[in-house]
């Protein structure tokens, strides 16, 4: 299988699962993201998961944004 991708070789063959269980999968506003976990329930969103272009547009959750819960 060869993959023609720009994603670093790690994120897409992690070494140890630790690297992967730091994010979490959350809805946001109706917007499904892929965000890292912080402290004081804080989250840092590392990636939109939506095929709706508004959503990338949206300030709030573009990828290294904090969010609150």
């Amino acid at each position: 299988m060869i993959l023609y991708t720009m994603t670093p070789h790690d994120q897409i063959f992690p070494s140890d699962e630790e690297s992967f269980s730091r994010y979490v999968a959350v809805n946001y506003n109706g917007v499904q993201l892929l965000a890292e976990k912080q402290e004081n329930n804080d989250y840092r969103v590392d990636r939109i998961i939506s095929t709706d272009p508004a959503h990338y547009l949206d300030e709030t959750i573009q990828p290294g944004a904090t969010i609150r819960f």
